[in-house]
């Protein structure tokens, strides 16, 4: 269960927390939906969540399950700026269908039965060219991520509102008691 998920609303410092520990030489995969929306921009593609809900999100699924499925090896600790159940989440939060390859896919990922959730900070959160959800859509996604990780039986974890390093420090010292010869 070496696959660890950090999620929360969007703008709440997760992404900081995944660039904090690829500077520290983990393995991380980043925020996916960043990518498709950087990749569309470029070729002023319609795979963009304000254009085609649907093939955005099924775009930004399939690269999560591309991400899971990269994480092979059983000897290295691999971090996720979000899971395969943050779409679930995201299409809750949307009050889309769940297309039931989505469910049924969450339930066969299995990450680290500890997921670090990024809890709701409105000091630091502010819109971007990628996330152009308001302060008050993202605590709708938070609490739709909160529900579906717990229904997945996944113990979340609060990260503490604490500067970038110190929240690293936080999530690497909860796994050193499962995970201390991987943690550096």
């Amino acid at each position: 269960m070496n696959r660890i998920v950090i999620t929360g609303g969007p703008g709440f410092g997760k992404s900081s927390i995944i660039h904090h520990l690829e500077s520290l030489d983990y393995i991380v995969f980043h925020e996916i939906s960043r990518e498709i929306l950087e990749d569309q921009k470029k070729i002023e593609g319609d795979v963009v969540p304000w254009k085609d809900h649907h093939a955005f999100n099924e775009a930004v699924f399939k690269g999560r399950l591309a991400q899971y499925h990269a994480a092979t090896h059983s000897n290295k600790l691999y971090f996720f700026d979000r899971g395969v159940p943050d779409s679930l989440a995201y299409l809750l939060a949307d009050d889309k269908t769940v297309p039931a390859h989505f469910i049924d896919e969450a339930k066969t990922c299995n990450y680290n039965h500890t997921v670090f959730i990024t809890p709701p900070w409105e000091d630091i959160y502010m819109k971007d060219d990628q996330r152009w959800e308001g302060y008050d859509y993202a605590l709708k996604i938070h609490h739709y991520i909160e529900v579906y990780y717990s229904q997945l039986g996944y113990q979340l974890v609060e990260v503490p509102q604490l500067d970038v390093e110190e929240r690293v420090k936080f999530i690497l010292d909860f796994l050193r008691k499962d995970f201390a010869e991987y943690i550096h």
